[in-house]
């Protein structure tokens, strides 16, 4: 096998199996796929903090224009008003004249009273607390935690998917550079040995025994088998750049292990029960089911009322009023009467979204079972027409020896043997195009199946027959 590869480029040799792990490890998909999943557990951790309670540090500095304060010195002179209207009352001034001095006395003193008090500084600061404990939500946290839970399962399902769909495009690009490179090959072949041929019609033409039509055929015909070469060679360069993108490498990959063929797979049916179980797209679409489920229970938990514990206190203060508590507890509920059916058409919404869900859920089964059907008979017609090939490729051989020695016994033109040769060539392409069309097909087959980790099963399996 002979390929062009530009001097400056690094090449290494890989085997399926280590392009198929450097491809998992650096494929962008992959990357994308592996965040994914980790941000659908942080979700779900966090689902998880809703049963806890709630802790939270409050503080407050505030500035009012004036003290707030209380003041009743305007109620001194009441009171001293008040007792000159009952003094001046003789009746009455003759019953307190006993008492007269003690109740001016009093009165005096209540003057020099200051009757104010500040209930609040202007400038007053504090730092606190608040805890609030959840009792009962309706089942929204449970719901949210299934949910979370029921996520993360569906991340793990879309990996699944991209780690399918990887496997299948790496099956299609190693082995068409393999292909490729093998087509560049057989190509290469056909280019030394019409060449040659040529070379020796043009010696007996000038010893008058060949015609000049049969040298120019073989001129026709080494010009067309070079136009094919350099299309060859540039199909293994868009092959490779494809394989490298794959592989999230810049190296030049040399296939090491061969294209395969298998004489015989399992049934129809086997397929068929391992993707009805396995398939990564129904095993989403399961997921997707059971969180429109939940999504109804949440919808649905919106109709209870909510019941919360709290409590909070005060850490510190700065000329905080003292009439203030410095700590309270409580239970808090808040349960909506009405609010314009915004709930109740939510959860009619909801529920009408599951239906939807369940629908394409049956749609999904449907066109998996279709598809791996469909697979199924591509693979088999690959398998139908292997027999056909290996003996057109066997004949084919036997009729280029023929051919050769009819040649020089003189019992064949030069012509027969050009077209021997290019007979020939088309057969070994046709072979290795089949076992190409076979390899891809069972990734696909297996992908659909929900089984894409078992393509190494099949590549190493001991019935596999190699195509080089």
């Amino acid at each position: 096998m002979s390929v062009v590869v530009s001097a400056a480029a690094q090449t290494t040799h890989l085997t399926f199996d280590d392009a198929l792990s450097l491809g998992f490890e650096r494929n962008p998909a992959i990357v994308a796929s592996d965040y994914a999943k980790q941000a659908a557990y942080r979700e779900r951790q966090a689902a998880i903090g809703l049963f806890m309670p709630k802790i939270s540090l409050r503080g407050a500095y505030t500035h009012f224009n004036e003290d707030i304060k209380i003041d009743l010195n305007h109620l001194k002179i009441k009171a001293s008003g008040a007792l000159g209207d009952l003094l001046s009352n003789p009746e009455a001034a003759s019953v307190l004249a006993p008492y007269l001095p003690a109740i001016q006395g009093g009165l005096s003193s209540l003057l020099g009273l200051d009757l104010s008090y500040t209930l609040q500084r202007r400038n007053t600061a504090f730092l606190g607390g608040d805890v609030v404990v959840p009792i009962f939500a309706g089942g929204k946290i449970w719901t949210a935690n299934k949910a979370a839970r029921i996520n993360e399962e569906r991340t793990v399902e879309q990996d699944r998917q991209v780690r399918g769909a990887l496997m299948v495009e790496i099956v299609e690009r190693y082995f068409g550079v393999a292909l490729a490179s093998r087509g560049v090959a057989i190509r290469e072949e056909v280019v030394k040995v019409v060449g040659q041929h040529l070379h020796d019609v043009a010696l007996l033409e000038k010893e008058g025994m060949a015609v000049a039509s049969e040298r120019l055929y073989a001129e026709y015909r080494l010009a067309e088998a070079e136009r094919d070469l350099q299309r060859a060679r540039l199909q293994f360069d868009m092959a490779q750049k494809a394989l490298q993108t794959s592989l999230g490498t810049k190296k030049v990959v040399l296939p090491s292990t061969p294209m395969f063929l298998i004489s015989q797979i399992e049934p129809l049916d086997y397929f068929r029960a391992m993707a009805e179980l396995h398939n990564p797209k129904l095993g989403e679409v399961d997921r997707v089911r059971e969180l429109a489920r939940m999504n109804l229970r949440l919808h649905r938990a919106d109709l209870f009322p909510e019941v919360v514990a709290m409590g909070g206190a005060v850490f510190c203060d700065h000329q905080l009023s003292t009439m203030l508590p410095r700590m309270a507890v409580g239970i808090g509920v808040n349960f909506k009467i009405f609010d314009g059916l915004n709930r109740e058409y939510k959860f009619s919404a909801a529920r009408l979204q599951l239906r939807r869900v369940e629908a394409l859920e049956r749609k999904a089964e449907q066109d998996i079972a279709l598809l791996v059907e469909s697979l199924y008979n591509s693979v088999q017609l690959v398998l139908a027409t292997l027999s056909a090939v290996e003996r057109s490729e066997k004949f084919a051989e036997e009729f280029l020896r023929a051919k050769r020695n009819a040649f020089r016994e003189g019992m064949a033109t030069a012509t027969e043997v050009v077209d021997a040769v290019l007979n020939l060539s088309r057969a070994r392409l046709e072979r290795v195009q089949t076992a190409y069309e076979f390899d891809v097909a069972l990734a696909r087959l297996l992908e659909a199946s929900g089984m894409a980790e078992t393509f190494l099963q099949y590549l190493h399996g001991k019935t596999t027959q190699s195509v080089f």
